[in-house]
């Protein structure tokens, strides 16, 4: 068994949103006041499977990537490319489950990837979210803004 890596973003660019990161950028606005120039999010998903890391990547656009509007990495972690992220941001949260805690989204990409590969034995899939975030207060504490946007009863947030 093998851990492969899937990792999903928004295309930037002309009529191009990063749905997720501007629900998070308004939210802090909102809730908190704390205005951030942008907000960026990359979907993450780890499988443990049998299937090779290789086949998983030809099959990524057909699972976990919509390649109409968002880009998809296999094994290579989206914030480390300079095409997708040229700017380094102020702070990277990167949000998931619990041990023990039910992964909806998880599942539901479990569901598929036994869809297109039946042969699978044993496979699980985690999920996770990251969040980049650029033009924060100087003042912002990074503690504090994880702590704002999981819930710490049923997920975990690792600063970078």
């Amino acid at each position: 068994m093998v851990v492969t890596r899937v990792e999903v973003t928004p295309k930037q660019g002309e009529g191009m949103r990063d749905v997720r990161g501007d629900s998070a950028r308004r939210q802090l606005l909102s809730d908190h006041g704390i205005s951030a120039s942008d907000v960026r999010s990359i979907v993450g998903f780890l499988i443990k499977s049998d299937i090779s890391g290789e086949d998983i990547s030809s099959r990524s656009n057909d699972l976990f990537t919509d390649p109409i509007i968002e880009i998809g990495s296999t094994n290579i972690l989206a914030m480390s490319n300079s095409e997708i992220f040229p700017t380094t941001p102020d702070c990277v949260i990167t949000i998931g489950f619990k041990p023990g805690v039910t992964d909806n989204p998880g599942k539901a990409a479990l569901d598929g990837f036994y869809t297109i590969f039946p042969q699978a034995t044993d496979t699980e899939i985690s999920t996770y979210i990251t969040y980049a975030f650029y033009g924060l207060p100087a003042d912002c504490d990074s503690q504090w803004l994880a702590g704002t946007i999981h819930n710490g009863l049923i997920q975990r947030a690792i600063i970078s």
